[in-house]
């Protein structure tokens, strides 16, 4: 083997291995261009729920309603709560007692059972890492507990009525910790 030979030789293993680190470059360039586009199109959804939840009809004029009739019974309720009088063993009982009633009274079961609805499915979006976590706690945890911690003897309503006691489970369990214990008056 000559020099010439020798020299064609090595450019043709450099050459290759260029060629592969290339490749190898390009394919790693590859996944985090995809894992950027994944994680965008995660957020876009998410960003679809809040645009849903802001401005959606159904959603809106359910949320108005809630609102609406909790605002004319808030004193009433807050009065029960901190009345000095109500044994801390029966306040529970009176508490998923008079929300009930607020529930039948104002006609909210439908609105609620929408409201409900639409955050068992922003959760379920993020437990299939298809909605971006961060945007979906920024945008509806607050809220979703809030909501939750007000109207969960609705959801203990409703499981007794229709003798399921999944319903609502993911959205109960996701805000509530401790679900378990929360229907059993």
């Amino acid at each position: 083997m000559d020099a010439q030979e020798f020299k064609l030789q090595v450019a043709e293993v450099v050459g290759t291995w260029i060629a592969a680190l290339a490749v190898v470059i390009g394919g790693i360039f590859g996944v985090f261009q995809y894992l950027e586009h994944k994680s965008a199109v995660r957020v876009d959804r998410s960003m679809a729920f809040v645009e849903r939840y802001h401005s959606d009809g159904l959603l809106m004029q359910a949320r108005l309603r809630v609102t609406q009739s909790m605002s004319q019974h808030v004193t009433q309720i807050n009065a029960m709560l901190t009345d000095p009088n109500i044994a801390p063993n029966e306040l529970a009982t009176l508490y998923h007692s008079e929300i009930v009633k607020v529930i039948k009274r104002d006609e909210l079961s439908g609105s609620l059972e929408q409201i409900f609805t639409f955050y068992e499915q922003i959760i379920l979006c993020r437990e299939l890492n298809l909605c971006d976590a961060a945007v979906g706690a920024q945008f509806f945890d607050t809220d979703g507990r809030a909501f939750l911690r007000t109207f969960y003897p609705h959801i203990c309503h409703i499981r007794k009525q229709w003798n399921n006691p999944d319903k609502y489970q993911r959205v109960l369990s996701f805000y509530i910790k401790n679900s378990d214990a929360v229907c059993k008056y």
